[in-house]
C-alpha cells in the first residue's frame, strides 16, 4: 500500500481512537467519581500549569543600587538591608495588565529604581533551554544558574543550568525614550513550545497528568479565601502580568484547562460578588465551556470556617437581616448559625442566577453547598435555613459537600506524647502510623471503640452527612478530602522537625495506596458521590501534606494510583 495511504489510515486511526475517548470521558463524567481541587498558586513551579513560565513568577519586587565593593550606596536611601527588597511594591507604576510603565530616577522620592520578577524553583524544576519574548524598549537581564546565549530587542535566549539559584527577572530601565513603549507582554517560554505556546496555553504536562480526573475544582487559584472586593471589570484576564497574585488566575484559563481535559470546572464565587460579578461570570462559562459540559458552582469557600473572612463577612451580613436571631445562643455557635443562614440565602441567589443565563441549558448547572463534616448541627442549619423567610434551603441546591480527611487526630495536642514516642521505633513509626489508619487501638480517647481512622472518619464525617442528604433528596459529594496526618492549625500545629518527616514519610509509603483504596471504597459504600481530592500537583513543605504528586515531572505515587483505580 502508498506510504501516503498508510499515513492517512494512521492519522485517520488515531483520529478516531482520540474521538472515542473524549467521548467516552464526557459520557462518564456525567456522573463523576473523582476529581482533584487544582494546587495553590505558589505550587505552580511544581506543578507548572501554562506553558508561559512567566505567569508563575513573582512580581514585582522593587531594588535599588548598592555598591558593595565601597559599602555606599548609590541610589540614595539604598542599604545593604533594602538593596534587593525595598518593599515599595505598591508605588510601582503599573498599567491595566500589570506592566510596569516607568521605573523612578534617583532625585524620585521612592528608593527603588529597579524591578524584579522571581520565581521560587523547586529541585524538581525543568533545566534546559528557554526564551524570553517581550514588546517595548529597555534594560532586562535573566539571573540565576543561567547561560545566556544571545540577547537581541525583544529576546533572550537561554539555559537554565539547574534551579538552585533560583531565577529572577530584573529590570533596569524601560521605555527610555518616553513614548508609551515599555516594556510589557513578556513571556518565559520551554525552547520546545516556542512555536506553539500562543495556541497552547496550558503545558501539555500537566494537562496529561491530571486529564483522567473528572471534576476540577479551582478554588485554589480562584483565591477564594484571599477575595475581599471584587469587580468584574478589574479582574485577571489571559493578558494580566502574573497569575499568581491574590486575584487568582483568569476565568478563560481555567476554562481552557478545563476543555483541554474534557473535565467539569468547579469554580468557587467570591462571597463578595455582586450580582453583576455572578452575572458575567456565568456568561462566559456558559460561552467559553465545551457545549453540553456541565459546570460546579459554589460560593465562596467554607463561609462555616471563623478563620476565614468570607465567614466573619457573612455573619455580618446575617445579623444585619436577622439582629434578634438566636438571642440565647453561646457567641461562638450563634456566628456560625448566623453565618451559614446567609450563606445558603446567597448560595440560592447565585445558583438562580447562573441558572437563568443558562436557561434551557440550566440543568448543566450543578449547584453545591458545603459545610464542616464533623457538625451535624451546622449541616441541618444549612439545609434549613430557617432564618431565611423562603425557607428549606435544600430544595435550591444540586449537591451537599463535606471534606471527609481522615488521621487529623493523630497529631492533636493531647495525643502528642504518644505519636512522639513512635518516631524512635526503627521503622520511624511507619507501621505504627498505618496500624492507626487501618485498625486504630494505639491512640486512646473518646473515639476509640470506633476503629482507625478510615474508621472515624465515616462514623464522624459521613455517615450522618449521607442519611441528611437522602432527606433532603440530593447528593453527598466531597469537595475535599484525603489523608490529614499533619496539624497546622493552634494549639495543634506540629513544628517537631522529626514529626514532619514521620508523616511526611508516611505520604510516600507504599502504604497510603491502600488506606487510599479503603478510605475511598468505604466513602462510596457508605453512600458518599463525587470526591473530589485535595489536592493534585504541588511539592510538599512542613504545611502542606496533601498533594497526591509533589511535581508535573513525577511518575506516579500511591496516592495518585489510588485515585486512578476508582476512575476505571
Amino acid at each position: 500500500m502508498h506510504t501516503a495511504h498508510l499515513k492517512h489510515i494512521s492519522l485517520l486511526a488515531i483520529l478516531l481512537i482520540s474521538s472515542f475517548l473524549l467521548l467516552s470521558k464526557a459520557a462518564f463524567a456525567a456522573s463523576p467519581k473523582i476529581g482533584i481541587n487544582v494546587s495553590p498558586p505558589q505550587k505552580m513551579t511544581s506543578s507548572i500549569p501554562f506553558t508561559d513560565i512567566f505567569k508563575l513568577s513573582t512580581g514585582w519586587v522593587t531594588s535599588c543600587d548598592f555598591d558593595w565593593q565601597n559599602n555606599r550606596p548609590v541610589d540614595p536611601g539604598c542599604t545593604k538591608k533594602n538593596s534587593f527588597n525595598t518593599r515599595e511594591k505598591e508605588s510601582v507604576r503599573l498599567d491595566a495588565n500589570g506592566w510596569v510603565q516607568s521605573l523612578p530616577s534617583q532625585q524620585e522620592p521612592e528608593i527603588y529604581t529597579s524591578v524584579s520578577s522571581v520565581w521560587t524553583l523547586p529541585s524538581s524544576f525543568p533545566t534546559g533551554a528557554y526564551v524570553v519574548l517581550y514588546d517595548g524598549e529597555g534594560t532586562m537581564a535573566i539571573r540565576g544558574d543561567v547561560a545566556v546565549q544571545q540577547e537581541v530587542l525583544g529576546r533572550i535566549d537561554f539555559t537554565l543550568n539547574s534551579p538552585k539559584r533560583n531565577l529572577r527577572l530584573h529590570i533596569t530601565a524601560t521605555d527610555p525614550k518616553r513614548n508609551g513603549n515599555y516594556i510589557r507582554n513578556i513571556r518565559v517560554i520551554p525552547k520546545e513550545y516556542e512555536f506553539s505556546y500562543q495556541s497552547q496555553l496550558i503545558n501539555p504536562r500537566y494537562a496529561k497528568k491530571i486529564g483522567p480526573f473528572q471534576v476540577l475544582r479551582f478554588m485554589p487559584w480562584q483565591q477564594t479565601v484571599y477575595q475581599q472586593d471584587v469587580s468584574w471589570n478589574t479582574r485577571p484576564k489571559l493578558t494580566t502580568a502574573h497569575y499568581n497574585s491574590t486575584d487568582g488566575v483568569p476565568l478563560e484559563a481555567m476554562l481552557a484547562l478545563s476543555n483541554q481535559t474534557r473535565s467539569i470546572p468547579w469554580f468557587s464565587i467570591p462571597h463578595k460578588a455582586d450580582d453583576n460579578y455572578v452575572h458575567n461570570f456565568a456568561n462566559l462559562v456558559k460561552q467559553k465551556l465545551a457545549p453540553g459540559q456541565q459546570v460546579y458552582i459554589e460560593l465562596s469557600n467554607e463561609v462555616w470556617n471563623m478563620l476565614y473572612s468570607a465567614s466573619h463577612y457573612a455573619n455580618q451580613e446575617a445579623r444585619l437581616l436577622w439582629p434578634r436571631a438566636y438571642p440565647k445562643m453561646n457567641s461562638g455557635t450563634r456566628k456560625i448559625l448566623l453565618a451559614i443562614n446567609w450563606y445558603a440565602k446567597r448560595s440560592a441567589e447565585t445558583c438562580d442566577i447562573f441558572r437563568n443565563v443558562f436557561g434551557g441549558q440550566k440543568n448543566r448547572v450543578v449547584c453545591v453547598v458545603s459545610t464542616y463534616a464533623g457538625a451535624k448541627r451546622f449541616a441541618e442549619e444549612l439545609l434549613d435555613c430557617p432564618l431565611w423567610n423562603k425557607g428549606y434551603c435544600g430544595k435550591h441546591f444540586d449537591a451537599f459537600a463535606v471534606g471527609p480527611y481522615f488521621g487529623d487526630y493523630m497529631a492533636r495536642i493531647e495525643n502528642r506524647n504518644t505519636v512522639n514516642a513512635w518516631v524512635n521505633q526503627p521503622d520511624g513509626g511507619m507501621n505504627s502510623i498505618f496500624k492507626e489508619i487501618f485498625q486504630g487501638g494505639l491512640i486512646q480517647d473518646n473515639f476509640s471503640a470506633i476503629g482507625g481512622a478510615i474508621d472515624r472518619s465515616m462514623q464522624n464525617r459521613v455517615k450522618h452527612n449521607v442519611a441528611l442528604a437522602k432527606q433532603y433528596g440530593i447528593p453527598l459529594i466531597a469537595y475535599e478530602g484525603g489523608q490529614h496526618l499533619l496539624r497546622v492549625d493552634p494549639p495543634h500545629t506540629v513544628k517537631d522537625p522529626r514529626l514532619l518527616e514521620m508523616f511526611m514519610k508516611a505520604n510516600r509509603d507504599p502504604r497510603m495506596k491502600q488506606a487510599y483504596r479503603r478510605y475511598l471504597q468505604a466513602w462510596k459504600q457508605q453512600g458518599g458521590g463525587l470526591f473530589v481530592h485535595f489536592y493534585g500537583i504541588g511539592e510538599t513543605d512542613s504545611r502542606n501534606y496533601f498533594s497526591m504528586l509533589e511535581h508535573v515531572g513525577q511518575a506516579t505515587s500511591p496516592k495518585y494510583e489510588a485515585l486512578l483505580e476508582q476512575l476505571r
